[in-house]
């Protein structure tokens, strides 16, 4: 093709015929601008597909950890919500003051040494935000109600750290010396039945209900993104 141009540009020039030259530069020179046009237009074309590509990509790696995060979410929840149980149990036992069950408060009260600990997959805000890929994400409510779950969570962890607090203060020294750790059986009945210990057990009934508000609250959040994150992928 360019030969061909190269050839009719020098008979033009030889058979001495200016305006019809001209014209024909003019001509090439459209032809030059609607050939970068072009190069440019598919340039910006590669651009979008690679950019749309890492988007869908981003969505799909929130999405996953997300889940993950809803799975070990739900595990807490049902470890907290079952003690919680067995803490009203318990401290039915001690308001009914039945002493033929005993053993069965003492190892209730073994269980409050025990606590629903949550380990979120990673900061998945801050992750997005070092690595630049918040640019990607082009539906600006996902990176705010991603931020404000990156809150719920710190919340919840500062209710584990809260209720971890509660067990190496008030309920072991409670525990402490009434219950032989080696077959969970009572030495001291009556301080079983005490109402320090039925204070420790209310005020971590207390704490659980709290902390199964927050759970399922951030479990709810999740849930909002991922339907939002399903949307952005349909798209």
């Amino acid at each position: 093709m360019i030969r061909i141009l190269r050839h009719v540009r020098r008979q033009l020039l030889t058979e001495n015929k200016l305006s019809r030259y001209l014209l024909y530069a003019v001509g090439e020179i459209v032809l030059l601008v609607i050939g970068i046009l072009i190069a440019l237009q598919i340039n910006n074309w590669n651009n979008r597909r690679i950019l749309d590509r890492n988007e869908i990509k981003s969505y799909q790696n929130i999405k996953q950890q997300l889940d993950e995060d809803k799975k070990e979410l739900s595990k807490a929840k049902a470890y907290n919500d079952y003690r919680f149980k067995v803490y009203e149990f318990a401290n039915d036992i001690i308001i009914s003051q039945d002493y033929k069950r005993q053993d069965s408060l003492a190892m209730c009260i073994m269980m409050l040494s025990q606590f629903s600990d949550f380990h979120k997959s990673g900061n998945i805000y801050e992750s997005l935000v070092n690595s630049g890929d918040i640019k990607l994400i082009k539906n600006d409510t996902i990176p705010r109600k991603l931020q404000k779950l990156q809150m719920t969570y710190t919340f919840v962890n500062k209710m584990e750290d809260m209720h971890w607090e509660m067990i190496n203060g008030s309920i072991s020294q409670e525990m402490r010396g009434n219950i032989n750790y080696s077959n969970f059986k009572p030495v001291k009945p009556d301080k079983l039945y005490s109402v320090e210990m039925q204070n420790a057990i209310v005020s971590t009934m207390y704490l659980t209900t709290y902390k199964d508000t927050i759970y399922s609250r951030a479990i709810h959040e999740i849930d909002d993104l991922i339907s939002l994150l399903n949307r952005q992928l349909e798209n």
